[in-house]
């Protein structure tokens, strides 16, 4: 096996891209895992993430300047994915206007009884992440404080 300090500047690297490229985070978290002994599966698995962002290095987000300020959101559930635990993976994303402002992707700290189930959970984090949103919104402006002596 290759000298396992290479891999760890890798993952350290990749850890720090995940700030921008946040759909990389589930792999990078999971390769990350076996830094202190690395197999040539992992190095393989850390080669396809190299690959698909030299292949998506082009890609990113747009921000638009938009009077549209409608809130939208997408909410979709992974069921049982992890074969470690059988635990659901679930993600969401929130717009304003065409903007993508918000998004989130992790696993579940139970695991779920059906996908049924899951998918309720995960539009629930979405609705409460859009009521969040909203009352950042709608917030009212600090008053101005006077002071008199």
């Amino acid at each position: 096996m290759k000298d396992p300090t290479e891999f760890r500047q890798v993952i350290r690297g990749l850890q720090y891209l995940t700030h921008t490229r946040t759909y990389i985070a589930f792999s990078v978290n999971k390769l990350s895992q076996c830094m202190s002994s690395p197999t040539s599966d992992h190095w393989q698995g850390l080669k396809r993430i190299l690959r698909y962002l030299q292949g998506t290095i082009n890609y990113f987000l747009h921000i638009k300047s938009s009077t549209d300020l409608d809130i939208t959101g997408f909410s979709d559930a992974d069921w049982a994915t992890s074969i470690d635990d059988r635990k659901s993976m679930v993600g969401h994303c929130v717009f304003l206007g065409e903007t993508l402002i918000s998004w989130s992707l992790r696993k579940q700290n139970v695991v779920s009884r059906s996908s049924t189930e899951l998918e309720y959970k995960a539009l629930d984090v979405l609705a409460a992440e859009i009521t969040w949103t909203r009352s950042l919104l709608i917030e009212p402006p600090i008053a101005k404080e006077t002071h008199t002596i």
